[in-house]
């Protein structure tokens, strides 16, 4: 992981926000999703990126101011209710062991394909370290942050990482998004949700097939009983068969290869990493939100009670505060 950034606050503009509609924000002429690497890396002139150099997904966490005003300083054009109010919502992929180890695993894969193919590292792009990650689609756009004057930056190339294997010419890696079907077909695709083509990778637990025991616990009546040493058991078929059965089921979703379409996954779903509201009163709002990867989807809108119909511009503040290893 590169150092900490000296320069770690950007400004982004939301564009004209609709009222009671969610819009993705537009900043620098371009509507998109927050990627931080790519914007640090544009203003402190080194490289960053959303891994470690062994795959270990990276968290951002930053405190996101939010503006009822423009870059100038301007609000709405129109007289808004004193009820206005505009909202921030930032969301990601999740950050848990899945999403982790499928990181690592294809970093792995990337590493082998060069090895496979013969070419050394000196012989990549001297930013070819990590993979660079997609939000929810192939060759996704980005944000791109404005200067001091509200002018957007010009910054440099971003490329999102190609892989490719033997089934496949060449696809790029996200975060969310529905999966594919490779349980009948070979992939050959654009884009890989990694969370879900890492669980399709393993080899599904069945579940728990504990055998009953010849002896059951004691029978309880009251927690007193429950807790008490020299209790005489009358239910032990029905406590044996509890110990067995009773929460054996896996907490989460399980994916089903014997059904193709199983794409659409809890793991390929966004989790709302928190959310900003602004309006006429006070000054701004704020929130503390961990980013995995850097990487987030934001949406936004305008509203007061009567409906009154203005598009105003907002602006984002974003400031890194730490960058951390996932732990999963």
């Amino acid at each position: 992981m590169a150092k900490f950034p000296s320069q770690r606050r950007m400004l982004y503009q939301t564009g004209a926000l609709s009222n009671d509609l969610f819009s993705i924000p537009t900043s620098g002429g371009v509507a998109g999703a927050l990627n931080l690497p790519k914007d640090l890396s544009l203003l402190n002139r080194r490289g960053y990126a959303s891994t470690t150099r062994k795959g270990v997904p990276l968290i951002y966490r930053v405190k996101i101011d939010f503006y009822p005003q423009d870059e100038d300083g301007q609000g709405p054009s129109t007289a808004m209710g004193a009820d206005f109010q505009a909202t921030l919502k930032v969301a990601g992929c999740q950050s848990n062991w899945v999403m982790r180890n499928a990181a690592v695993k294809f970093h792995a894969a990337r590493e082998k394909s060069f090895r496979d193919a013969g070419i050394s590292r000196s012989a990549r792009g001297a930013y070819s370290h990590e993979v660079r990650y997609n939000f929810d689609n192939a060759n996704d756009t980005w944000l791109v942050p404005i200067d001091g004057n509200g002018d957007a930056f010009n910054g440099g190339t971003w490329d999102v990482s190609n892989l490719s294997y033997d089934g496949d010419g060449s696809f790029q890696l996200g975060l969310v998004g529905n999966g594919d079907d490779e349980e009948t077909d070979a992939f050959s695709g654009t884009y890989l949700s990694i969370g879900h083509s890492y669980l399709v990778s393993r080899v599904n637990q069945l579940s728990d097939t504990n055998l009953e025991a010849s002896e059951g616990p004691a029978h309880y009546s009251v927690l007193k009983s429950m807790l008490s040493t020299d209790t005489v058991t009358e239910n032990t078929d029905d406590v044996t068969g509890q110990a067995r059965d009773s929460q054996d089921n896996p907490p989460y979703e399980v994916l089903d290869l014997s059904d193709s379409g199983d794409i659409s996954h809890d793991i390929t779903e966004t989790v709302e990493l928190g959310r900003v509201v602004c309006g006429q009163g006070y000054g701004h709002g704020s929130v503390i939100v961990d980013i995995p990867f850097g990487i987030a989807g934001m949406k936004a809108t305008v509203y007061d009670a009567a409906d009154t119909n203005v598009t105003p511009s907002l602006l984002i503040g974003v400031e890194v505060l730490d960058i951390f290893e996932m732990q999963g």
